[in-house]
């Protein structure tokens, strides 16, 4: 194959890993980073500098502005230490290459940090402890216009415990706040939260949506409830407030639902891809966003599995 060609066909694939490692859901970045990972290493042991992958992803990383757990800071700095020694060796040593145990051990400090980081961004959004069911009390479902139109039906007929819906069109976590005393009087076991996007969409800041989400979620602890957060996505590449909810799992130890459900609203609709080449009887949203009964019981079945994980006496909660 020509050498020209060749270029050609590693700077499409290179474009591709770009693109898809910016589009990357949340809850899938460690896999992002192993393939930044992954061909650096290689290169890596074959002898070659490597540096460049390792630079790209670190830009990836800041440019979607993911909340950061204190590993990534190692991890981070340590492909940043790694990138620049071998730029600076083989730049004023070009005749001169890393012996390979050397290549093999900075392969080995990177995958070890990759792993460190890997456990504790999946244990930020899980449930240190599982709690068991009660019978009898309700699961609440507090959100804006995605709680409000019909995942909570859905999820009533999927559980064997009664389900609220305390969702309304458009709200920020600030008039949330308001139907607090509402929620406290249901007297519920698990509060599933899906608050966050009018706020941004209102121009309310992260701090303030921050504390009126905290305050939500201290009432809901003192009644003795179990609080599912669900995480709101702001955008597909860059993240306004900054990994928001993931960062209140984490400090709360709450259980999270990635952001990749609601984003499926929108990839499986007709206005982007794949949705837009599928036909209506596959989508789960019409309008782009908001779920149609097709996607209410994908929300449904989502916080089932979520709650089918997390609990003791599992068999309990579906009919």
């Amino acid at each position: 194959m020509p050498e020209s060609a060749k270029r050609l066909g590693w700077i499409l694939v290179s474009a591709v890993g770009l693109i898809a490692s910016l589009l990357t859901f949340p809850s899938t970045i460690p896999w992002m980073i192993a393939g930044w990972l992954l061909v650096s290493s290689i290169l890596i042991l074959r002898g070659k500098p490597g540096w460049l992958p390792l630079f790209v992803c670190l830009t990836i990383i800041l440019i979607k502005n993911i909340d950061w757990p204190p590993v990534i800071y190692f991890l981070a700095s340590l492909m940043l230490l790694a990138g620049v020694w071998r730029v600076y060796h083989f730049r004023k040593k070009p005749e001169e290459p890393f012996r390979p145990r050397v290549n093999r051990l900075g392969v080995i400090a990177l995958w070890g940090a990759w792993l460190a980081f890997t456990w504790m961004w999946s244990a930020a959004s899980h449930r240190s402890v599982s709690p068991e069911l009660d019978g009898e009390r309700p699961v609440v479902c507090l959100g804006d216009s995605l709680t409000a139109f019909g995942y909570p039906a859905e999820l009533g007929r999927l559980l064997a415990i009664p389900v609220i819906n305390m969702g309304t069109d458009g709200i920020t976590t600030s008039d949330a706040l308001r139907d607090l005393p509402k929620v406290i009087e249901a007297n519920p076991q698990i509060v599933v939260i899906e608050l966050g996007g009018h706020d941004y969409l209102k121009g309310k800041t992260r701090a303030a949506t921050k504390e009126n989400l905290q305050t939500i979620i201290d009432a809901c602890h003192e009644i003795g409830a179990e609080v599912i957060l669900m995480e709101i996505p702001r955008g597909f590449i860059f993240d306004p407030f900054g990994g928001l909810e993931r960062e209140l799992a984490s400090e709360n130890d709450l259980e999270l639902v990635s952001d990749g459900v609601i984003r499926n609203l929108v990839l499986w609709s007709p206005f982007a891809p794949p949705g837009i080449w599928l036909k209506p009887k596959w989508h789960l949203s019409k309008d782009g966003l908001h779920p149609n009964k097709r996607g209410n019981q994908y929300m449904a079945d989502s916080i089932t599995r979520v709650l089918i994980q997390r609990y003791v006496n599992e068999s309990r909660i579906t009919r």
